[in-house]
């Protein structure tokens, strides 16, 4: 099996050069045509097909779905397994794995019309991508978002499409930084407020000690989204 075999609009996305060799990252198009009885989900176990069941939009279950069956068919590759027979399970903390011996770690994430894989046999990885709306009140959620550096970062910007749009960067850099850590959102080991990743260059975050050891980088997101990857040292 193949990449190229995929039912899927799924496409690798450039790292920076001095991203880990075996840390690789994909962006899914996501098709709410598409219905999940077809082919394209046949992959999906029960237990996934009455979890898409309890959504109560459409677009919900076809981004659980699409990412869940991209995720497998990716995984597959990488451990010559079908598909249909990989086994998920999760943490204490609920932060999913895959059940078989020597598998890599992975993370995924979706908003709007997009998800994000994230896979590294070598490494814990994270991913975020988040609807960069320009109507989001982002000021609402920058409290239990924003260390004070963060904060200061931001308000020290020109414009308040620019500060918008650092907010985003910001948030995505940490929810990614906090699902390859395994906390997760809401977690209270290391709260999202409670470390800083600004300021940044083009290439990477400047994380503080307080939110482990790990790197965070900006991803190439479509027209209206940002997106980060974080993976662990």
């Amino acid at each position: 099996m193949t990449v190229t075999t995929i039912p899927f609009d799924l496409r690798p996305m450039p790292l920076p050069a001095h991203a880990p060799d075996d840390v690789r990252v994909w962006l899914l198009h996501i098709d709410f045509s598409e219905p999940l009885d077809s082919a394209a989900y046949a992959t999906m176990n029960a237990d996934e097909r009455a979890r898409a069941a309890r959504f109560l939009r459409h677009a919900d279950a076809s981004r659980f779905g699409a990412v869940r069956c991209a995720l497998r068919h990716l995984l597959a590759v990488e451990t010559g397994d079908d598909p249909a027979n990989l086994v998920f399970d999760a943490g204490d903390r609920g932060r999913p794995f895959l059940a078989h011996a020597d598998a890599p770690d992975f993370n995924v994430s979706h908003s709007g019309e997009y998800g994000l894989i994230a896979i590294s046999r070598g490494r814990r990885v994270g991913v975020d991508i988040e609807e960069a709306r320009a109507t989001f009140q982002w000021r609402d959620l920058a409290p239990a978002v924003l260390a004070d550096i963060d904060r200061q970062e931001i308000e020290a910007m020109s414009e308040e499409t620019v500060r918008s749009h650092a907010f985003f960067d910001c948030w995505t850099a940490k929810e990614a930084l906090l699902k390859a850590h395994g906390d997760g959102i809401g977690g209270t080991e290391i709260p999202m407020h409670g470390f800083s990743v600004l300021p940044r260059d083009d290439v990477r975050y400047t994380v503080t000690r307080n939110a482990g050891a790990f790197e965070a980088v900006p991803l190439a997101a479509p027209k209206e989204y940002a997106a980060a990857l974080a993976w662990s040292y």
